[in-house]
């Protein structure tokens, strides 16, 4: 037991994939500093979602931003402010006609923090009175595949590009028909960075010993913090599945860069867009994930990647500037991630 620490630490200085952000983002701030340059303004970014508040920054609402989507791609989702009484969470989930299980997320969130799969009234409640935040509670999609598609159109063009796919493999052990699901966490270094959460949240099935072959899923939050394996699936993309995000994003008003994260019954679904639903929006902070997947890149392909990203940012700004969309001023971006790490200190307690 002593010994996880310092082999935990091994996992993530040998496979860059788990190196903290810094790691990506401190090698590429002299060209992010030059693009800030040649705008005349810090802020240029906040240009290039009008629709959305700080242009998709990280600081916005994500009930909100879901608001803006065409309502065949949007999940049943409510609103649930700090606060709320379980008599009227029962009865704006009777409104919507939200059975359970539910995901219960922040409403403000990063990372996949606090993101939960709850089963009942009582385990909603209980999981809203953690923090003093307003949550979103949404209908629970159990299609087998969910994928990131990051797009971007320029303005005034009808026809935009897909410049990454990520596909993902949530966090899961295969049974060997002798030991334990604890036992076979600690043979998986993916796992065992999750061992804390998995002990957690997953106390009925680490005793468990799982028949040789049978796949254990422990993780429903398809993001990276949280185990999940991002694959770089950029050979998918093809007229087709551009043209389907073109008819999406030509329906949110402001929107021209970001990353749909959306559940599909099978991966033919982004050709026709039939059988999806997109659950996260993110704007203008949305990464290229598919940069993430260490056996199609490198870490220097992954520098490069998100250097080539914020070149798309700067020009789709300078495009909106030009037809008079205004910037954030630096003192109300200032402000605005004040109030963000603050947020996030508090939810991070």
């Amino acid at each position: 037991m002593k010994l996880w620490p310092s082999t935990t630490a091994k996992i993530k200085l040998r496979n860059w994939e788990y190196w903290p952000s810094k790691a990506f983002y401190y090698p590429i701030a002299p060209y992010l500093i030059w693009l800030m340059i040649k705008a005349r303004h810090m802020c240029y970014w906040s240009a290039v979602n009008p629709g959305i508040y700080t242009a998709g920054m990280g600081m916005e609402s994500k009930f909100d931003t879901l608001q803006l989507l065409p309502e065949t791609y949007r999940p049943n989702s409510v609103f649930l402010p700090s606060g709320v009484s379980q008599a009227q969470v029962e009865k704006q989930l009777r409104e919507a006609g939200l059975t359970f299980p539910l995901i219960v997320k922040p409403d403000l969130g990063f990372r996949g923090l606090l993101v939960q799969k709850v089963e009942d009234i009582s385990a909603l409640m209980q999981h809203l009175g953690h923090r003093a935040i307003p949550f979103i509670a949404q209908e629970y999609i159990d299609w087998p595949e969910e994928v990131g598609v990051l797009y971007h159109r320029m303005p005034g063009a009808k026809r935009g590009a897909i410049t990454s796919v990520t596909t993902k493999e949530f966090l899961h052990v295969l049974g060997d028909g002798q030991s334990t699901v604890l036992e076979l966490v600690q043979q998986s270094p993916r796992a065992l960075l999750q061992l804390n959460r998995i002990q957690a949240l997953y106390p009925h099935k680490i005793a468990k010993v799982p028949a040789p072959g049978e796949q254990v899923r422990l993780g429903i939050v398809g993001n990276h913090a949280k185990g999940t394996r991002f694959i770089n699936s950029n050979d998918l993309i093809n007229e087709d599945m551009v043209a389907v995000f073109d008819r999406i994003s030509s329906q949110i008003d402001g929107f021209y860069y970001g990353r749909f994260d959306l559940k599909c019954r099978r991966l033919d679904s982004l050709f026709t867009g039939e059988g999806l639903k997109i659950i996260e929006v993110n704007g203008v902070c949305s990464e290229p994930t598919h940069i993430y997947d260490p056996q199609r890149g490198t870490y220097w392909s992954a520098l490069r990647d998100l250097a080539r990203h914020w070149s798309i940012i700067y020009k789709i700004a300078r495009h909106n500037r030009r037809r008079g969309v205004p910037l954030l001023s630096h003192a109300k971006t200032a402000r605005a991630f004040l109030d963000l790490f603050a947020y996030q200190r508090k939810v991070g307690k």
